[in-house]
């Protein structure tokens, strides 16, 4: 059996899979204020400090110099989408390595500024509570835009993104090669 190479290594799918369950958790479930949404948010930021350090020392795909976007590359990556070409990336494209970044600092600013919330100096300021709030909000719209995304690519695209995910393996998609190719 001819196994597909690694694209995403245990420590990214645990940290992916079980940073979208923490957030959506103390998103839709856990009080605000009680003892479990505060631990849930500390676990978080600790998954958050784990994946920053990953992101430096970690495999090639997990790096953040492997998919950090720029303006060029997010350019080119546009041009090429809407011209009905899918660029293909092993990793990351300029797109998604923007909503990866984007999820990680809002998922972060959200966890600060609830850290913040129960320091004797902030503690029961109106404006933190805004902050971190405003943050969750914008957290949870990048993950309403980000899941149907995924959605789509893994059934249209060229990958299949959501088994990748969940294998860690390459997963091409069949039934969009074969729909490109009958359309050329």
């Amino acid at each position: 059996m001819n196994k597909q190479p690694v694209i995403w290594d245990p420590l990214i799918r645990i940290f992916h899979w079980s940073l979208a369950t923490a957030f959506l958790l103390n998103y839709w479930v856990l009080e605000e204020g009680e003892d479990q949404h505060e631990w849930v948010g500390y676990y978080l930021l600790a998954a958050l400090l784990v994946r920053i350090l990953w992101g430096f020392i970690g495999p090639d795909n997990a790096r953040f110099r492997s998919f950090l976007p720029t303006p060029s590359k997010v350019r080119h990556h546009v041009r090429e989408m809407l011209a009905g070409r899918e660029p293909v990336h092993e990793g990351h494209n300029p797109l998604g390595g923007a909503m990866i970044i984007s999820l990680i600092l809002m998922i972060a600013l959200t966890g600060i500024s609830g850290w913040m919330m129960t320091t004797d100096a902030l503690w029961g300021e109106e404006w933190i509570e805004e902050v971190h709030e405003t943050c969750a909000n914008l957290s949870m719209l990048l993950v309403a835009i980000h899941i149907p995304i995924v959605v789509w690519f893994s059934k249209y695209g060229a990958r299949n993104l959501i088994h990748q995910m969940i294998t860690g393996r390459k997963s091409d998609n069949i039934k969009a090669i074969t729909s490109s190719h009958r359309s050329e």
